[in-house]
């Protein structure tokens, strides 16, 4: 399934003419875990389809509902359902889920917000520092490496560097947290599970649910273009995290442990 199609518009300015216009694509996926023989349905999701295997295994891991190396193979099972055979997994954190998750609400499934804080790994041990330029000029990189955006102009991004500015994984999705998803999702089915000296960069806001997946996998800096919330500043300084908003050109805020930017 290509993640953008041609859909017919009407601009209306100083005349009115018809245009064929790109717009990105918006589709259920249903994520499901093999475990001993079963299937167990864990979730539906709003996303854009592509690198669906990296954001299955990205969500599920996020969510703490299963332990990376306890992954056996990530299969895809039609063009809309993804599982994941795991030697086992987190029943409780299972059971404690609603179903439907929609590509704008990375909270909307758990019954008890709560629940997000007892699944992270520990806080982040790593003090490794980068200079300020390096993190001005993330949101350029990851911007000439969104090809979906290219072409639709309406997609969210998530990219990790390392602490020199090097690429290091890119996905879009229309949902800002499922491009998080995606892109850690690559980076676990690499048998990568945890980057302490890395900066994720997130096109829009930087908002809870994009700190507790950071949180998950260790990421020490988080960079966004647009606001954060006041959650997610608690969680980056819970989680002893460097959060960056409002980056630009020759400017940003950091909102948490300001002492890795030089």
């Amino acid at each position: 399934m290509m993640p953008y199609i041609s859909k017919n518009a009407v601009i209306i300015g100083r005349d009115r003419k018809f245009i064929t216009d790109n717009v990105t694509v918006e589709e259920p996926l249903q994520i499901s875990i093999e475990n001993e023989n079963r299937i167990y349905n864990v979730s539906i999701i709003m996303r854009t389809p592509v690198d669906d295997e990296a954001l299955a295994t990205g969500f599920l891991v996020n969510e703490g509902i299963i332990e990376p190396d306890k992954i056996i193979k990530v299969s895809k099972r039609s063009e809309n359902n993804v599982c994941v055979s795991v030697e086992s997994f987190n029943e409780d954190l299972l059971k404690n889920r609603n179903f439907y998750v929609n590509s704008s609400c990375g909270v909307c499934g758990k019954t008890d917000i709560e629940n997000v804080f007892i699944k992270s790994h520990g806080i982040v041990r790593s003090q490794s520092r980068t200079d300020h330029s390096i993190i001005l000029g993330l949101p350029d990189k990851m911007m000439k490496n969104q090809k979906i955006f290219s072409y639709t102009g309406g997609i969210h991004a998530a990219a990790l560097f390392d602490l020199n500015g090097n690429m290091i994984s890119i996905s879009e999705d229309i949902g800002r947290h499922n491009a998080v998803d995606k892109t850690i999702g690559k980076m676990i089915l690499k048998n990568v599970y945890r980057m302490e000296d890395s900066i994720l960069q997130v096109s829009g806001r930087a908002g809870f649910e994009i700190l507790q997946k950071a949180s998950m996998f260790g990421v020490s800096i988080v960079s966004s273009v647009s606001a954060p919330s006041s959650l997610a500043i608690d969680v980056a300084e819970t989680f002893n995290i460097t959060l960056i908003s409002f980056v630009r050109k020759n400017r940003m805020n950091i909102y948490s442990h300001p002492e890795r930017i030089l």
